[in-house]
């Protein structure tokens, strides 16, 4: 990672979706992302995947975004792409 910071957590929208989803569900209460929020993030993924925790921060971001375009797609074109 830049400047080899591999615990670094960006966090936006899509990551505290992910969080609140798959890994500390009782963030969701939160009604937006404070700065408290973004600490606790940040700190589950750290708590979860350690020192390589902005790693899987990237692969996960990554899934979470290429899922949503995936749902954009129309029937057709998902079925010729999954044969």
């Amino acid at each position: 990672f830049a400047l080899e910071q591999h615990g670094v957590i960006p966090v936006d929208v899509h990551v505290w979706r992910i969080t609140t989803r798959d890994y500390e569900p009782e963030l969701r209460q939160a009604k937006s992302l404070t700065p408290r929020i973004y600490e606790q993030v940040g700190g589950a993924f750290r708590k979860r995947f350690g020192d390589f925790a902005g790693w899987a921060h990237s692969l996960l971001f990554g899934a979470e975004l290429a899922g949503a375009a995936r749902a954009r797609l129309p029937a057709r074109l998902l079925q010729e792409m999954d044969a």
